[in-house]
This record gives C-alpha cells, structure tokens and sequence, in this order.
C-alpha cells in the first residue's frame, strides 16, 4: 500500500511538472498545432518559414473573403505565453484567448477579446494606417483613450506605458498572462508592464458596457449574424489566435505554459 500511495504521488508530481513547463507552439519549421479559423479548404495567407509565422495575405477586412485568423489546435485556459511579433509600417494584427469555433460565430473577435498588436506611428499620422476607411476610423476615434492602442485589450482597457516599443519593421517581445483562477490579465511589452486587468467583474463589466462590445442591437453589428457580441469575452477556455488583419505580420519564439 505505501509503495502504491508513493508511486501516485510521483505520477501526480509529474503530471503537473508537465502542465507547468514552457512549451514551444511552434517546431519542425510546420503549421502544425495550428488551423486557419473555420477554414474550409479555401482560406490561406498564413506560411512558416525558419520557424517563423508569417501572415501575408489581403485581410478579411479588406477582401471580406472570410476571417483568416490562425487558431492553436489546442484549447486553453489559465496559461502565460511569450512571443516575437514584427508588423509592417501602417499594419496592426493581434493575440486573442477564449476564441470559440462554433459555426454559429463568423468571426474570432466574436468571442475572444484581443491584445492589440499596430503600428503606433500611425496616431501622429493617421492617413498612412493599412485597411481603409475602417481602420482610419478606428485610430481617429481612439486618438485620446487610446484603448485601440499597442498593449491594450481591444476597445476595453488602454494600455498604462506608451515609450517601450521599437518601429515597425522591427521585432517586438510580448509576454502575456491569463490567469482565470486569479481573476488577472496582464501584457508585457519587451520587458516592460504595460498593462493590467481584471477578466471578469465589476470592472470588466463596466469597461465592456463603454465599448463596442455592447452594441449587439445596432445595425452595424448585423455583419456578425445572429450571435453579434452576446458571447464576447463569455469563454474561460477556449482558442488562442494570432488576428488575421491589414498588413503582413511575423511571429516567432512563441511558447506557452498552462497554470493550474
């Protein structure tokens, strides 16, 4: 009986040894570990090389041929991540956690809230953002709050710090935390914390209710089908995605490691 009780407890000490260590998402120089969002054999822009994640395709919001967006197979729910991101000048993309793929969404950004990725040069010069009319109003309308800006939970949270990032064209590092048990986000941004937040709450609460989230009866949400926004940020677990979105994006040293 002691031998056995001492084996389960070696068992259970390895299992969460391996839900705590970091863990590449990206090997073998594949896609493997990861599919284009709802892809039904027709859907592309995404390729690897060195190891490197590269989006170079006309975006869904400037093509409307369907969300592009890359899924991790995998699904989770408290975890930190690491990765390297490189965007062109005018560009933005995007992390999204808690995606859900049901058919019944059309796009990810329907239920997985976003950490911004863009080119912050594009505030002291709006005209040269990539995407259109679309994305000049985004940057027009958040030139104060700044809650569509590098770092920040998309449309919900501004990020805290502005001054630690390096040009378009060059490698940025994120980390990011979502820990569910702990009630807590938080994004770095090459070493630095830029921001934090609640993901559930009176504050999450608030926040939402102030943004575009909250206008599922609109008629500019009827684009997003039956489902609009009433599923945003609902999902513990759920997909991480990197954004399909104007301007060719590089990802690379991306690693995960699950929390308890």
């Amino acid at each position: 009986m002691k031998k056995t009780l001492i084996f389960f407890l070696i068992l259970c000490s390895s299992c969460n040894s391996n839900v705590n260590e970091w863990k590449s998402l990206v090997t073998d120089n594949s896609l493997n570990g990861w599919h284009i969002f709802q892809d039904d054999g027709t859907k592309k822009g995404w390729s690897i090389d060195n190891n490197i994640l590269i989006f170079d395709a006309v975006s869904d919001l400037e093509a409307g041929t369907g969300d592009a967006s890359l899924l991790s197979d995998k699904k989770y729910t408290s975890f930190e991540i690491e990765f390297e991101w490189k965007i062109e000048k005018g560009g933005n993309s995007g992390f999204m956690w808690g995606v859900n793929e049901d058919l019944k969404y059309r796009f990810p950004y329907q239920t997985g809230p976003e950490i911004q990725i863009i080119d912050i040069a594009i505030y002291n010069d709006p005209e040269k953002v990539l995407g259109g009319e679309i994305e000049l109003n985004n940057v027009l309308a958040d030139l104060e709050e700044k809650k569509h800006y590098l770092g920040a939970v998309y449309d919900i949270f501004s990020p805290k710090e502005f001054n630690v990032y390096n040009p378009a064209g060059n490698w940025n590092e994120y980390y990011i935390k979502i820990d569910q048990k702990n009630n807590l986000g938080e994004v770095k941004l090459n070493g630095h914390l830029i921001n934090e937040f609640e993901l559930r709450g009176e504050l999450w609460d608030k926040m939402y209710s102030e943004s575009k989230f909250n206008n599922s009866e609109s008629k500019e949400s009827e684009y997003l089908g039956e489902k609009r926004w009433y599923d945003f940020g609902k999902f513990k677990s759920g997909h991480i995605c990197l954004q399909d979105h104007p301007g060719k994006a590089y990802f690379r040293n991306i690693k995960i490691k699950e929390l308890n």
